[in-house]
Formats: C-alpha cells, sequence, structure tokens
C-alpha cells in the first residue's frame, strides 16, 4: 500500500499529488460539494455541503442559549457584532434596522408568510400581527421552542434547514395556512448558506412555492462587490493582510448578477428588486448590505422612464421632490463612500410621503437609484445577467476539514503526516472572490503570453499598451462595411426615392434564403443613419452621392492590425465587391473564402488571428485547471471543432496530463481532418447543437452528465435556439462542471457584410436565433447581456468572462465565458 491509498480510500477525496519535496496536495471530490436538486423533494446535499450547514447550526444554537445581547422578546441580539471591533451593534441601531426590513416585507401586503432562518424572532414579532399566517423555520432547537412557547396566533416554527422548504415538517406546517404562502422571507440568513449551488437550491423552491404575484424577500445580503472595500477598512495601510481578510471570510458574499444567474433557470417569470439600506447609523450593515425582492409573475407595469442624476441641475434634491413617476433615477453617488453625496437615509427623508424607494445600482455597489413609485423598482432579470463576483466559504472550509481529515486517515493508517500538507477545491463552483480572481488572472496572463509568441515579442503578458491599434482597427471595418452597403443600397433606393424591404430586395434580385441578411443590412444602416425609414417603413439614402470607395490600404492595414492573414483582406475586398452576385447566389461565399479549395489551411491561418490567439490560450489554462483537479483522466467533449484551433489550445494547455477527449462536428470532413491530425489521443463524433446532444453522442460516450468540460468555441451563434442548445449542453455535464465558451458580443459589420453569408439557412430551416433572445431579428451574435442570460436560463452559471471591460483585447468582441452547471 502507497502511503496516498488511506486519503484516496476517503470519499471526500479525489486524488492525492505529490508537493515539492514530501509535500501533499489533496483535492475535494466535486461530488462532496454538490447540490442536487430533486423536483418534489429537498436537495441532495454532497457531504461537505452538509457539514458546513452543521457548523452554523453549532454556532447559532449556542449562541442563541447564552441570551447575550437579548434585550426584550422583539429584540435579542445574540450574536450581533461589530467586525470592526466585535462589539455589539447598538440596539437603537438594531432596532431600525429590524424595522426597516418589516417595511418592506409588508409593502408587498402579504397574507401567509414562510420565514426561512427566522432566528430569535425580531421580524415575527413585527410581521405577525398583520398576517393571517406565519410558519418560520430555524436550525437552532433552542429558538423553535421558545417561539413556539410564545402561543403567538396563527404561528408555527419548526426545526428545518432552509433548503427543506419541501421535507415533511416545513409541508404540514404550512398545510396548517390553508393556502400557499404569498411570500417566503430570508432575511439575514444567506450568509450562512455554503454556495451559490444551495442558494439557487433555495431559491429555486422558495419561487415554485409562493403564489402567482408573491414574493420572496432575500434581505440583508452581503454585497460581494464591496467586500475588497470592507476589507481595506479593516485593515488600513496593509492590502496584503486586507487581501487575506477577503480570502477568509466564513460568510456567502453575492452581487445581482449572481442573484439573477441563481433564480433564473426557476422556471416562473420573475423580476427583482434591489433596495439600498436606508439606515441612519453609518455602520457595515449601511455601507455593504443590500435587500433584494423577487417578484414572482408579476403582473405587467408601465415602462419607467430613465434619468441621470447628473441631469437634474445645480439642486438635485430640490428637483427629486418635484419629479414624476414612473421613474427611475440613476447615477446617484453615496455619500457613505462620496463625501458629500446623498445617503441612502437623506433620499428616504426627501422621499417621505410619497410612494419611491431608494435602490442600489446593480452594476456600481457604491451608488444608488430612486424609483417612483415604489413599483418601478421591478428589474427584469436580463437587465441584470452578468458574470457575478460571489464569495462562496465553501471552498474554505472545505479545505480546512479536507487537511484534517488526511492528517487523520494518515495517523490511522500509521503513515507519515507530511509538514506541508495542502488542500484544494476542483475547479467550478464554491471559490472565494480572491481565488476566483486570481483564476482570471491566470487565464488572462496565459492569453496575453501567447500575443507574444505571436507577435514576436519577449516572453512577457503583452500590456494593454501595446494594444491600442486594435480599437481603430475595428473601427476601420465597420467604416468599411457600412460605406460599401450604403453604395448597394443608393443604387436601388436613393435619397428621395424610398421603397420597402421587399421592393429592394427585388430590384437587387435577392435569393430567397438571403433575404434575413438584407433585412439586417437595413436595420443598421437605419440605425447609423446611413439610410433614412419613413413613417411608412421605406428605406432610402440619406445623402446625395455615391459613399466614397475604398482604396483597400484601410483594409489590409486593419486586417494586419488585427493578425489576420493576408488571405482573410483578399476575401473581405473581394466579396464587398461582389455583394449583387452574393446576393443572387450566382456564387457561393465559400468559393471566395476558400479559392483553392483549401478549407483547412485557410480556416487554420484565420485562427492566428489577436482574438483568436489570445481566447484559445486562455481556454487552455481554463482546461488546465480543470484537469489538475481531477481523478483520473479529465472528460471533455468538443463542440463544433472545425478546423481545431480550440483542439490544439487545450491540448497544449493538458500537456501530459490524462484526459479523454471527444471532438465533435456537425461535419464529417472536420472529424476526419482531426482524425488525421491527432489519431488515437483522441475520440471522434458528429453532434449537432441543433438537436438532443446526449441522444446524438451516448454511443461515443458522451453520456448524460459525464463531462467535466465542454468547450464550444465559436460555435452557439450557430444554433436556432441558442437557449435549448445550451439546456442540452447543461445536460452533458457532470456535477461542477464547466461550460468553456467563446463567442463574439457584438455584431461586427464587415462580417455581417461578407461571412453572414455562410449562416444563410437551407431551404426549409428556421432562421437563426427564431426563439432566442436575437428574436428572429437577423441578429447572429448575443450581445454581452443576452449570452450571460441565455445561460443562466439554461442553469449554467457564469463564473468568468476576458478580457475585461476597459482592455483594447475588448474591441474585437470576441469573449470567452465559463460557466458551471447549477
Amino acid at each position: 500500500m502507497t502511503s496516498y491509498e488511506p486519503l484516496l480510500a476517503h470519499p471526500w477525496i479525489a486524488r492525492v499529488d505529490p508537493a515539492g519535496t514530501g509535500g501533499l496536495t489533496v483535492t475535494a471530490d466535486p461530488a462532496a460539494l454538490a447540490v442536487r436538486r430533486e423536483p418534489g423533494r429537498p436537495p441532495v446535499l454532497g457531504d461537505l455541503v452538509t457539514e458546513h450547514l452543521e457548523h452554523w447550526e453549532e454556532v447559532y444554537d449556542w449562541t442563541y442559549r447564552s441570551g447575550q445581547g437579548a434585550h426584550r422578546p422583539d429584540l435579542d441580539l445574540s450574536g450581533w457584532r461589530a467586525t470592526d471591533a466585535r462589539r455589539p451593534l447598538s440596539a437603537g441601531h438594531m432596532a431600525e434596522w429590524a424595522d426597516r426590513t418589516a417595511e418592506l416585507v409588508l409593502r408587498h401586503r402579504p397574507s401567509r408568510l414562510l420565514e426561512l432562518g427566522c432566528g430569535t424572532g425580531m421580524l415575527l414579532h413585527r410581521l405577525h400581527p398583520h398576517l393571517k399566517g406565519y410558519v418560520g423555520t430555524d436550525l437552532a432547537e433552542h429558538v423553535v421552542t421558545r417561539l413556539n412557547g410564545l402561543g403567538l396566533d396563527g404561528v408555527t416554527v419548526v426545526r428545518a434547514a432552509a433548503h427543506e422548504i419541501d421535507g415533511d415538517a416545513v409541508r404540514a406546517a404550512l398545510a396548517g395556512l390553508g393556502e400557499r404562502p404569498d411570500c417566503v422571507l430570508l432575511n439575514s440568513v444567506t450568509q450562512c448558506f455554503p454556495s451559490v449551488e444551495y442558494l439557487a437550491a433555495v431559491l429555486h423552491d422558495a419561487i415554485g412555492l409562493v403564489t402567482p404575484g408573491g414574493t420572496v424577500v432575500v434581505g440583508d445580503v452581503r454585497h460581494s462587490g464591496l467586500l475588497d472595500e470592507h476589507c481595506r477598512l479593516l485593515e488600513p495601510g496593509s492590502a496584503e493582510r486586507a487581501a487575506q481578510r477577503a480570502a477568509a471570510d466564513t460568510e456567502l458574499l453575492f452581487d445581482p448578477a449572481t442573484l439573477a444567474a441563481a433564480v433564473a433557470s426557476a422556471g416562473r417569470r420573475v423580476t427583482i428588486s434591489l433596495f439600498a439600506k436606508t439606515l441612519t447609523d453609518d455602520t457595515e450593515l449601511t455601507r455593504y448590505r443590500f435587500d433584494a425582492v423577487l417578484h414572482v409573475e408579476p403582473p405587467q407595469g408601465p415602462p419607467a422612464a430613465l434619468r441621470r442624476w447628473d441631469d437634474l441641475g445645480p439642486d438635485p434634491m430640490a428637483e427629486l421632490a418635484r419629479l414624476s413617476g414612473p421613474v427611475r433615477l440613476a447615477g446617484i453617488p453615496n455619500g457613505l463612500f462620496e463625501p458629500g453625496a446623498p445617503t441612502g437615509a437623506s433620499l428616504r427623508a426627501a422621499l417621505r410621503g410619497r410612494d419611491g424607494a431608494v435602490l442600489l445600482d446593480p452594476d456600481d455597489p457604491m451608488r444608488l437609484q430612486v424609483a417612483i413609485p415604489a413599483a418601478a423598482a421591478a428589474t427584469p432579470l436580463d437587465a441584470l445577467a452578468g458574470v457575478g463576483r460571489p464569495h462562496e466559504p465553501l471552498g474554505a472550509f472545505a479545505r480546512a476539514r479536507l487537511a484534517e481529515v488526511a492528517r487523520r486517515e494518515l495517523r490511522r493508517a500509521g503513515r507519515p503526516i507530511p509538514e506541508r500538507l495542502t488542500a484544494r477545491m476542483p475547479s467550478g463552483p464554491g471559490h472565494d472572490a480572491v481565488s476566483v480572481a486570481r483564476e482570471a488572472a491566470d487565464a488572462d496572463r496565459a492569453g496575453r503570453l501567447a500575443l507574444a509568441r505571436l507577435i514576436g515579442r519577449a516572453p512577457e503578458p503583452v500590456p494593454d499598451s501595446a494594444l491600442t491599434h486594435l480599437p481603430p482597427a475595428v473601427r476601420r471595418f465597420d467604416e468599411i462595411a457600412l460605406r460599401a452597403l450604403t453604395r448597394l443600397i443608393a443604387g436601388v433606393a436613393p435619397p428621395g426615392t424610398p421603397r420597402t424591404a421587399e421592393q429592394i430586395m427585388a430590384a437587387l434580385g435577392v435569393a430567397p434564403r438571403h433575404e434575413w441578411i438584407v433585412r439586417r443590412w437595413l436595420e443598421v444602416l437605419a440605425a447609423e443613419g446611413a439610410v433614412r425609414r419613413d413613417h411608412d417603413g421605406r428605406f432610402a439614402t440619406a445623402t446625395p452621392g455615391e459613399a466614397a470607395e475604398d482604396s483597400g490600404a484601410d483594409l489590409d492595414r486593419a486586417c494586419a492590425d488585427l493578425g489576420y492573414p493576408a488571405q482573410m483582406a483578399t476575401f473581405y475586398r473581394t466579396a464587398l465587391a461582389r455583394l449583387p452576385e452574393l446576393l443572387r447566389d450566382e456564387i457561393m461565399a465559400q468559393a471566395l473564402l476558400f479559392p483553392d479549395g483549401d478549407l483547412l489551411t485557410s480556416l487554420g491561418k484565420d485562427q492566428n488571428n489577436v482574438s483568436n490567439t489570445y481566447l484559445n490560450a486562455a481556454v487552455g489554462q481554463v482546461v488546465a485547471r480543470a484537469a489538475a483537479t481531477r481523478t483520473g483522466p479529465l472528460r471533455v467533449v468538443e463542440l463544433g471543432g472545425g478546423a481545431g484551433g480550440s483542439t490544439a489550445a487545450a491540448l497544449d494547455g493538458l500537456g501530459d496530463a490524462p484526459v479523454d477527449y471527444l471532438f465533435t462536428d456537425v461535419s464529417r470532413f472536420f472529424t476526419m481532418a482531426a482524425e488525421d491530425r491527432y489519431g488515437d489521443r483522441l475520440r471522434y463524433a458528429l453532434l449537432d447543437i441543433n438537436a438532443d446532444l446526449v441522444a446524438q453522442g451516448a454511443a461515443q460516450g458522451a453520456v448524460r452528465g459525464g463531462a467535466d468540460v465542454v468547450i464550444a468555441a465559436n460555435v452557439l451563434h450557430c444554433a436556432r435556439h441558442a437557449g435549448r442548445s445550451l439546456r442540452w449542453i447543461r445536460e452533458l455535464l457532470a456535477p461542477g462542471g464547466l461550460l468553456v465558451l467563446t463567442e463574439a458580443i457584438r455584431e461586427h459589420y464587415l462580417v455581417l457584410a461578407t461571412m453572414q453569408f455562410l449562416l444563410s439557412p437551407r431551404e426549409g430551416q428556421p432562421d437563426l436565433g427564431a426563439g432566442d433572445r436575437r428574436g428572429g431579428t437577423g441578429r447572429v451574435f448575443l450581445t454581452g447581456r443576452e449570452l450571460p442570460a441565455e445561460l443562466a436560463e439554461a442553469g449554467l452559471r457564469p463564473i468568468l468572462e476576458l478580457p475585461r471591460a476597459g482592455s483594447p483585447l475588448a474591441a474585437p468582441a470576441q469573449h470567452l465565458f465559463v460557466a458551471t452547471r447549477l
């Protein structure tokens, strides 16, 4: 028996690796960290998730039994301490905190309420006189007994965890209400949750429980976007200690994007209102927390006008008093972070006597908003979609427990305990904010190192300062395409001679399968002001005279700046010159793109542009990280592998790591070419993202729930319904599995004018995006909001996005998204 075998026999440990001289690293098994949902039953929790909850149960049961901080029955502050000084928060401040929360709940006029994690009953005492029925749950047996002993009419409290909404005890108590609750309340309890997966499981059950028009109130949320700010305040003068404190925080923090992702796949229409804290005192409860109300199948209200704080003039507070709704006032600086600006408390005072609400800005936690009336606060999930930055305590907890377990198992087996024994988490969910940021930085660094090799620089990450030529090159691409399209339309719809889209297409002789492209051109040209659309929906070019011809030098320079080979410049130039023939199907775009018929060589050269080089290397880093934290060969399924650019990068990242790699494409041409290139190192299959992937690939090993990583590089936009294809992808993934996705998140006009011909459907096939967020508009690419929204709705939580906003690398709008299965 080797020294590793006693460790590998433990169900929580997936792998053991040497770490330096005599050291060991143990990696957690994803199953021990998983939360598996089962309809109509409580979720099944991994062992480490269960232990995390039991830890908090012990903490609170002891705290409540101690009675420290009990002022009166409706203000028992046991366990409440300020983080900075560890002193109790003042009774007056906490009374205001509880009163504000009760007001928030009662604003929505519930009659039957379920409170998860009711604690000592501060909200129970404030709410029950206004309700027909109340059911509370808590893990601490002491408070359950005490609250039931009060004999309050219509009140039942049961011992249950938050995830046991569908458990027998909670079901029996809810039956006493006579009807389903119209409000589920979780106040100051989510910070005790282990992970976003657990949060999502609880919220899905809560959303499924409430009546239509009901609410799920998620109160007193610690905002993950303010964790660093909080820790810098606690550790002034030491960035290192602040980062250590942030990584070691033992509570769950999340942001609006994470919350939206957690509820998007719940199966019911939900909007979210994000309320800022408006407490009078400046404490961590006021600065770093917010309240969220989930409105379940709410009635449709009139849209709110958007106003900006900076536009209200020299006395915005006075102008605020004159605003009438429905309106959302955005961009309000928060005086808690910007001295001299209004605070949540002062805005609340200014709204006194009016139907309004002070909100948190969903994109900037240091800014506020105001909604008039308060109902205008409700925000669709799509408006909150993005890559969240939660801080999940499960990772730190699991690492500590794994190290303890490893030492114990070695001691029992009589094996020596190494001086350096560390534990790590598998890639995916359950990570603290610091480790997630580090993984993003590692992937970004890998991409920038690959750029250094591409452009022949020293082997150091290419900085943004060396990439400032990218945004102008992208703009030149757009301008060249717009001029070419304007010239084309001017020939059949000159100024003063408006034509319908049908008339324009008839004059151009457009083949039926390309009509969607022309309709999209007209929409883009109208939006850009190159054509005018009259009230009858007819189009004509906006200015007399033909748009200037391009010399070709600008196109050559733009292609070179973006790393495209010379043959791509030739293709674009030829395609723009032959648009009439392409529209009439007299010549195929493929013939222009691959003039010598060498498809693989042409596509292979295009793989080495700046965006693909950066993103493919980042993909390789993500896949390598996943392999380093999995037991046995990493199970990879690549969809739409094509010419193999991402395949090569993933294999480079994996190095000698064992892998079970299934390369797939819709075309046998590409799978055969890949087999010629890689031989027995990979497996090969035909898979189409427009059909059930599990059903197609079961015989080739793409079994349900069996993939650690699914790679989909520049393929999702080919889906007829992106959301449906993403749900099929989710079914491929194992617990904790990753979807590694690269996609454009904006429409490039040069691509729209040329490459889009490759995507025209065959006769009888539906257009791309007819059923998803593209809405049959003719847009091929999902936007930076739509793509995370589609991922979340499919049950895939985005956890990483590159390149970062503000970098010149973002100009080409090719992005890497990494998502994990919820």
